[in-house]
């Protein structure tokens, strides 16, 4: 498990064209912090690749998802 800012790291995970579940969970109320599986796996429908839910820090086309943006301060 990774615990991570969504406001500052870009990753897979938290990306919403990235196919998979990381179990995206809060991580402590108010401190806007998000917590995933970073050995899940899915596929970047960007890319069409498959791609483990920590890799993606360099991605050019990121976009957070719903379901992190939830957590982002």
């Amino acid at each position: 498990m990774t615990t991570v800012d969504p406001n500052k790291y870009k990753s897979c995970a938290l990306c919403k064209r990235w196919e998979g579940n990381a179990g995206l969970t809060n991580q402590g109320a108010g401190r806007g912090l998000v917590r995933f599986n970073d050995g899940a796996r899915g596929k970047c429908t960007a890319t069409k690749n498959n791609r483990l839910a920590n890799e993606g820090t360099g991605c050019k086309d990121f976009s957070i998802s719903p379901e992190a943006d939830r957590y982002r301060l």
